[in-house]
C-alpha cells in the first residue's frame, strides 16, 4: 500500500491510498456538493456546483457538506476548457489558402447578344410610355436612358 502526499495549498495536504506511480504524479481535486445559508433570506440554499473546501469556506460564512466528494485527477498535459477557440493545424492550413470566389460570374458580366438587346429595347420602350401615363417621370427618364445605352452598344455588336 503506497501512501503519497501532496500539498493542495500552503497548509493544507492530502492523501492518495494505494496510488500506482502514474497517478502520484498526478495531483487530484476534491470536489465536494454543498449548501450553504442565504444572507438575505436565512434559508439553506443547495449550491448549483462542486468546489474544493477551502473555495466553499472562502465564499460563505455558512455552509455544509451535503454528499461524497468527486474526484478528479488533474492532468497537466490535458485540454480543459477555455474560452478561446483552438485552431487546429489543418484549419491553421486552410488559412492560407485564398477563399473561394462566390460568384464569379459577376466578375465579368456575359456580353448582350442583338435578341436579347432587341427584347430588352422592346420593353424598355413600353415600359417609357407606361410611366409616361401613369406620370412616374423619374423612372421613364431612368428607363430612357438605359434604352439609349442599349441601342448604342448594340449598333457597335452589328
Amino acid at each position: 500500500m503506497n501512501v503519497v502526499r501532496f500539498r493542495v495549498k500552503p497548509g493544507r495536504e492530502a492523501e492518495i491510498i494505494n496510488a500506482s506511480p502514474e497517478q502520484s504524479r498526478m495531483p487530484r481535486l476534491d470536489l465536494y456538493p454543498f449548501r450553504y445559508r442565504d444572507p438575505l433570506t436565512g434559508k439553506w440554499v443547495k449550491a448549483h456546483y462542486v468546489a474544493e473546501r477551502h473555495e466553499i469556506a472562502a465564499r460563505y460564512s455558512e455552509w455544509e457538506i451535503t454528499g461524497p466528494p468527486e474526484v478528479r485527477d488533474v492532468e497537466p498535459t490535458a485540454r480543459y476548457f477555455t474560452p478561446w477557440k483552438v485552431v487546429p493545424h489543418a484549419e491553421l492550413m486552410r488559412m492560407d489558402e485564398l477563399p473561394p470566389e462566390m460568384q464569379p460570374h459577376l466578375a465579368q458580366p456575359p456580353a448582350m447578344d442583338q435578341r436579347e438587346a432587341f427584347l430588352a429595347k422592346l420593353f424598355l420602350r413600353r415600359y417609357v410610355a407606361y410611366c409616361a401615363k401613369r406620370c412616374r417621370y423619374a423612372q421613364m427618364q431612368g428607363a430612357a436612358r438605359l434604352h439609349r445605352e442599349i441601342a448604342q452598344t448594340s449598333a457597335r455588336l452589328r
